[in-house]
């Protein structure tokens, strides 16, 4: 007879943004570029009152928020003012809506950094029933960052 073991969902999803790195070396990423970036989450944990162990819809909100943005640093910014970023790195000075852009709390804006940026997001909405959070971010068709969380 079988029973109900380990439980885990998994969900793919693909967005559109842009970003630069910030590095001590010549690189083309310090350029302004763009990825059709996917992400695969899988998250463990037991049922909630729901039935669920993670809602979905968080999962596509968080991308929605992602999708055709410019992703950047928030050591970047130089001034906000009237709905508008400052941003300042690798002798850039760019000004843009804030609308468009998304400022992560990281030193920077890599796949690996972007990958915990997700994460941690998933954990500010995860239950009490959840225990283990896998975020894998693909930059492209052969290259990801992927980080996971345990309670």
């Amino acid at each position: 007879m079988f029973k109900v073991g380990e439980r885990k969902i998994g969900w793919h999803k693909d967005f559109d943004s842009s970003h630069f790195l910030a590095l001590p070396y010549e690189s083309k990423c310090l350029r302004i570029h763009g990825h059709t970036y996917n992400v695969d989450v899988e998250i463990w944990g037991e049922l909630n009152e729901n039935g669920m162990i993670f809602d979905f819809n968080h999962l596509s909100n968080l991308v929605k928020l992602l999708d055709h943005r410019i992703l950047v640093s928030e050591d970047w910014i130089a001034e906000r003012e009237d709905g508008s970023l400052v941003i300042e790195k690798n002798g850039k000075r760019i000004e843009l809506p804030e609308k468009e852009a998304v400022v992560l709390d990281k030193p920077n804006v890599t796949a690996e950094y972007i990958a915990e940026w997700f994460a941690e997001r998933v954990a500010e909405k995860a239950g009490d029933n959840v225990r283990k959070i896998r975020v894998k971010i693909w930059e492209d068709p052969r290259s990801y960052a992927e980080v996971v969380l345990e309670r």
